[in-house]
């Protein structure tokens, strides 16, 4: 593996780290203060919600939802297209 195909890994591996924080709105700043000590910050976004439960800090990954999203779109137009005359 070149330098080139290293750097595309790395850089690959860290985009699928990525993750999305889902806290209630008035601990939005604590979360985010927690993140920026962790040394996390591009790592993690803080994404604030009233849906959230109390106490509790919702952790979504965005990528594989829309990769779920993109399968779950090409199975049914793979038997949509197998259904044809």
């Amino acid at each position: 593996m070149d330098f080139w195909d290293e750097l595309r890994f790395a850089t690959q591996v860290m985009n699928d780290a990525k993750r999305t924080l889902i806290c209630e709105p008035d601990k939005a700043d604590e979360v985010r203060a927690l993140v920026e000590a962790m040394g996390a910050a591009g790592t993690f976004e803080v994404m604030t919600s009233a849906a959230c439960p109390p106490g509790q800090i919702l952790v979504l990954d965005e990528q594989a939802l829309t990769a779920v999203q993109n399968q779950a779109l090409q199975r049914v137009t793979r038997r949509m297209n197998l259904r044809r005359p």
